[in-house]
């Protein structure tokens, strides 16, 4: 499968059509690619989110995944969404206006005045391995479009910026972030997640494996975990679920 140079160390393979760029990137990891090979693909039949979840794919809006190979431990691997969130509101946040409102909903959606605008879905295989042997981020953004209840950029008066445009300043980003998360760990992105964290200190009911916790959103712990503190006074501690407002 040919390369074609991105933003060094990083390539890119774009095709077509596929089910899912994270399907894809799956099989190139598993087959020894490199990481910060990047999948775009300019149509997806069977793009999916987190549990399982479909994710609408209209031509003309961006669907990657990235191949990374993170110095991390599995336990770390969770931050990968944190980071991409991160990564994305940074670039979006350089050529939107000021008056939209870019916010991060734990643990990987983005918003745009209230509306979802992108999803990022991190999946990986360690095999019972403490170190990570890949991992692979798959970021989908509504750019010309959006289902119902959902944002695009061309939504808020944006239209200069194609799908292509917005994979390379991420691309870059992305990269420039993995290597600050490895050297310096986590706290720089926390901090910067937080920035702009939605619904902060206001109500939200978080969806677990067993049943749904209903209360004050107060931030993230030092892993990523979502803090939460319940009608009754209890404070909680979310490291997987689904968040609702």
């Amino acid at each position: 499968m040919p390369y074609k140079p991105l933003i060094e160390p990083m390539y890119l393979v774009e095709m077509e059509s596929v089910s899912s760029t994270n399907d894809q990137a799956r099989k190139l990891a598993k087959n020894g690619y490199p990481s910060g090979v990047i999948i775009w693909a300019h149509e997806q039949t069977a793009g999916r989110g987190r549990q399982g979840n479909s994710w609408v794919s209209i031509p003309g809006n961006l669907f990657m995944t990235i191949i990374l190979r993170p110095h991390v431990n599995v336990a770390q691997i969770g931050q990968l969404s944190l980071l991409a969130g991160v990564a994305l509101a940074n670039v979006l946040g350089s050529f939107v206006p000021a008056t939209n409102d870019i916010r991060l909903k734990w643990p990987n959606d983005l918003y745009i005045n209230g509306k979802k605008a992108a999803g990022i879905l991190v999946e990986t295989e360690s095999q019972g391995m403490l170190s990570v042997p890949w991992a692979v981020v798959g970021i989908g953004v509504n750019i010309v479009s959006a289902p119902e209840n959902a944002t695009s950029l061309f939504d808020i008066g944006i239209s200069t910026y194609e799908a292509g445009h917005v994979l390379e300043f991420l691309s870059k980003e992305i990269h420039i972030l993995v290597k600050q998360w490895e050297q310096y760990g986590f706290a720089p992105i926390r901090d910067a997640w937080m920035e702009r964290a939605f619904k902060l200190g206001e109500t939200i009911t978080a969806r677990l494996p067993k049943g749904e916790l209903t209360g004050i959103f107060e931030g993230l712990d030092k892993t990523g975990a979502l803090l939460l503190t319940a009608t009754d006074g209890a404070r909680h501690t979310v490291n997987a679920g689904e968040v609702f407002v």
